[in-house]
């Protein structure tokens, strides 16, 4: 960069005005050098520099001092940050720093020597420089090391794994990965799968097909993607036994997720509450998001025994001052930042649920969809939002149904090995803002078990097509049928809070509670089974109870038992799930979506 001045105006101003003052000042200057020097040094002396010269010079030397002065400021700049980081490095633990040599003095002596300690080979009584990565390395007890590298966390361990060979070998070690699936609570004692000793990658597998969402994948879809084979028509096919973990908080998703079990798998998808000091300072309050793109697995410790095909995320910056002090650094939990993801320490209780929110404007997009094999949905709660205005094929919050062929014109029946689309619910609190609750039809079957369906604007639970099948025990079916008050083109007030169109469907010790239209119905009388025990039905809009004629085959094979049936009456609640504000969750991403 070039810099030029304009000093000739500055030149005149300056030499009429100071012209008598550099007269005198070098009259003067002259008197004493020629009393302390030889005449051979008046030459150089103030006499030879002209008004001009000197204003030229001193205007010069500011020019330099505007070039350098960004270069001094960064030299000074890191003088400081550099004397404030050997400042905290003395106030640090020796142990604290790694990289850092520490020479143990020769404290420990045969005289004052315990009995039960040998100085010879006591650690303390050396004096060799020791390295604390040297010393996990070598000579750490092989039973305390997992523990260590535990502590730690899942992504610093896999940071560590790519140091050297040596280090990869135990980092990947089964005594680690059984240790985190224990602590990460992926694996505990009375699951019902066994500690197989004689396979070598046991505890490998066991922590890869139970990922953690966000401790593992940012997102379920990536979780997903990671322990199962997704297809390009956007659906995944699971052919092992998957578990994704989901931790307390509200993860929202752009698409639905779609899923066929081949064979005996089985895929959950359940909420995570119990879980160790490992995980993410944000959890409570972060929002995972699965975006509308591909989904991808992250550079973890998962990524390696991934079967998808996908690419990783763009790499994100690293934080400054991480490395292996940070990674070993003897920290307390009160004194760690909120920034450091891999230290922090969060309880959460039993009590908070997950929360998985779809909010789209893609028309008939339910959250889970199941169309072959077994799917488990434990302990989350479901906010499902989307455009559309078909029940039956999609608007709602979970959908079970078999797979159409490309015009959708035939139902494809899964055959054995494969099992026809099963849903167990569980434990959930689900509602559909737009659309039914739990949809099984064509040959589906669903469970639900101490599960709450609440505030959706149509239907609550719907059965329909032959061979489909509902069992209802200890939930809770109430308000629904309210039609959906966020769009003028959506769904109108007054559905039912059970409707049994075909199939079976039984409800046991249940609460089936003042929705908009009638309670449970039974429409075809030739192929409707209705079974009834020990539940209330109370409050409803139109009828409690709707029913075929006396004499119908419907009317034949259903039963009734101990039930109380009352239009204004007191109701008992089953599923003891507490709801809190839905508007809160849908409404925290942004401005409300009215789909058209």
């Amino acid at each position: 960069m070039v810099y030029k001045l304009r000093l000739r105006s500055s030149t005149r101003s300056l030499y009429h005005h100071s012209s008598q003052a550099l007269h005198q000042q070098s009259s003067n200057q002259v008197g004493a050098i020629s009393q302390q020097e030889p005449l051979r040094s008046i030459s150089n002396s103030v006499l030879n520099q002209t008004p001009e010269r000197r204003i030229r010079k001193s205007a010069s030397k500011m020019v330099k001092d505007i070039i350098d002065s960004p270069r001094r400021a960064l030299a000074n700049r890191k003088k400081r940050l550099s004397a404030e980081k050997n400042a905290r490095f003395q106030e640090r633990p020796l142990l604290a720093n790694p990289t850092r040599y520490i020479k143990f003095p020769d404290m420990i002596n045969q005289e004052n020597c315990p009995m039960e300690l040998d100085p010879q080979t006591d650690l303390m009584s050396t004096n060799r420089n020791l390295n604390v990565l040297e010393w996990l390395e070598h000579d750490a007890p092989q039973d305390i090391l997992p523990k260590i590298l535990c502590f730690a966390g899942p992504k610093m361990i896999h940071t560590l794994a790519r140091v050297n060979k040596s280090w990869n070998s135990i980092c990947t070690s089964e005594a680690v990965f059984r240790t985190l699936c224990e602590d990460l609570g992926k694996w505990t004692e009375g699951m019902d799968v066994e500690p197989n000793t004689n396979d070598v990658n046991f505890w490998k597998d066991v922590y890869r097909r139970n990922p953690i969402v966000p401790l593992d994948f940012s997102s379920i879809p990536k979780a997903a993607a990671s322990c199962c084979n997704y297809k390009g028509l956007g659906y995944f096919e699971c052919y092992r036994t998957v578990r994704i973990l989901v931790e307390p908080g509200i993860h929202y998703l752009d698409r639905e997720l779609t899923v066929e079990a081949l064979g005996n798998a089985e895929f959950s998808i359940q909420n995570h509450p119990l879980y160790s000091n490992y995980t993410t300072s944000t959890t409570s309050s972060t929002m995972s998001t699965g975006d509308g793109s591909r989904p991808s697995t992250p550079n973890s410790m998962i990524s390696t025994g991934s079967s998808s095909d996908e690419g990783s995320p763009a790499p994100t910056r690293r934080r400054l001052n991480s490395g292996f002090r940070s990674i070993l650094g003897c920290r307390s939990s009160s004194s760690v930042d909120g920034s450091d993801s891999e230290l922090s320490v969060s309880y959460k209780s039993a009590s908070e649920q997950a929360t998985i929110v779809l909010k789209t404007k893609v028309r008939n997009c339910p959250i889970l969809r199941i169309r072959q094999g077994q799917m488990n949905v434990v302990g989350l709660s479901l906010i499902h939002y989307c455009s559309g205005t078909d029940i039956w094929n999609g608007n709602s919050a979970i959908q079970v149904q078999p797979r159409f062929d490309e015009a959708r014109n035939r139902i494809f029946v899964p055959q054995p090995p494969h099992k026809p689309p099963t849903a167990l619910v569980k434990k959930c609190k689900v509602t559909s803002l737009s659309g039914r609750g739990i949809v099984a039809i064509d040959g589906s079957s669903i469970i639900v078990k101490n599960s709450h369906i609440h505030r959706c604007a149509a239907t609550g639970i719907y059965v329909g097509g032959a061979g489909s099948a509902a069992n209802i025990y200890n939930t809770d079916v109430v308000n629904n049928g309210i039609g959906n008050s966020r769009s003028r083109r959506g769904i109108a007030r007054g559905h039912s809070g059970v409707y049994l169109e075909q199939g079976t469907a039984v409800l046991s010790d249940s609460n089936i509670s003042h929705n908009a239209l009638t309670g449970v119905s039974a429409i075809s009388p030739e192929h409707a089974i209705l079974r009834i025990s020990h539940s209330d039905l109370v409050g409803n809009g139109t009828l409690q109870l709707e029913m075929p004629a006396d004499g119908t085959t419907t009317w034949r094979r259903s039963s009734f038992t101990n039930n109380n049936i009352d239009k204004t009456g007191l109701m008992r609640t089953r599923s003891g799930l507490f709801v809190e504000n839905i508007d809160e969750a849908i409404g925290a991403r942004g401005t409300n979506v009215a789909p058209s």
